[in-house]
């Protein structure tokens, strides 16, 4: 198994989170919110939950390896 770069991580982690961004804008953009007891609105909603937690943290990973790639600033 091939060990990738940071900067093969970073652009790899750039076109996951460019990916996940467009399906979170997707599903919000037909998202009319929860109606009251109903199951596919409620799996609407976590799904919608657990996609932007995954955009927060591929955000996270990629602000830790850009100052990874910087260096320590003086």
């Amino acid at each position: 198994m091939k060990q990738l770069s940071d900067k093969e991580k970073l652009v790899a982690l750039l076109k996951k989170l460019e990916e996940y961004e467009a399906k979170v804008n997707f599903r919000l953009s037909h998202f009319r919110g929860v109606a009251h007891e109903s199951a596919s609105g409620e799996l609407a909603s976590s799904e919608l939950k657990v996609l932007q937690d995954h955009v927060a943290s591929l955000k996270a990973e990629i602000k830790i390896l850009e100052a990874r790639i910087s260096g320590p600033k003086v």
